[in-house]
Parts: C-alpha cells; structure tokens; sequence
C-alpha cells in the first residue's frame, strides 16, 4: 500500500516519482497537470533526443478545487479541452476531501460530477 500522496501539486506526485526511481521534467503544460513523454535513448550525435506524447493526459483535482471549477465554469471547458487534445486517454484524478475540509458545494454534487465525468 503507497502513502497517501502530498497535496502540494508542485511537490507532492513530481517528488512521489522521484522517490520511486521515475525521472520527472516539470513544463508548463496548454491541457492537465500530467503527461507522460517518450524520449529517445540515443539521439544521433550534435542533436537533442527527440520526444513523444504519450496518449494519458491527467488533470488532477482536489475536492475544493473540484467544486470551484463547477461553480465557475472551468470544470465544463476544462473536460472539453482534455476531449480536444488529440489524446486518447484523458484521465480525471479527483481526489477524496480530508477530514473537515471545507468544500464549495455538499460532497454528494462532487460524486455526481464525478461519476458524470466517467460516463
């Protein structure tokens, strides 16, 4: 079983891997917080390695921020560009509210639009 993961988005999954033997490259990215990138091994001599786009593209979610994008609109518009990505597997991390966490909407709405995502 791994320890929950830190919260902190620059910090917490990047320093995860790390500790687990991954290499990581923090980029700034148009759509989602995580992509996974195929570099080349032996690039020809003088020339940088070239790089692939995986197909899984996450966008990672707290509850709280969950809820504020709903309410504000960002929710909507960001499904709609993970669908527009070209990528074949835009994936939803949505994690679950710690205990007492103030949340913007009541949970049962954020497992709602969570199972909706799903579908």
């Amino acid at each position: 079983v791994s320890p929950p993961c830190p919260r902190s988005p620059s910090g917490g999954v990047p320093a995860l891997l790390r500790s687990r033997g991954v290499p990581v490259l923090l980029r700034r990215l148009h759509v989602g917080d995580f992509l996974w990138v195929a570099r080349e091994k032996d690039p020809p001599t003088g020339h940088a390695p070239r790089e692939l786009a995986l197909d899984v593209v996450v966008e990672r979610k707290s509850a709280a921020d969950l809820g504020n994008s709903i309410r504000d609109g960002r929710y909507r518009e960001q499904k709609f560009r993970l669908r527009r990505s070209g990528l074949r597997c835009p994936l939803y991390l949505l994690e679950e509210p710690g205990e007492g966490e103030p949340l913007p909407l009541p949970l049962p709405s954020l497992r709602q639009a969570a199972a909706s995502t799903q579908v």
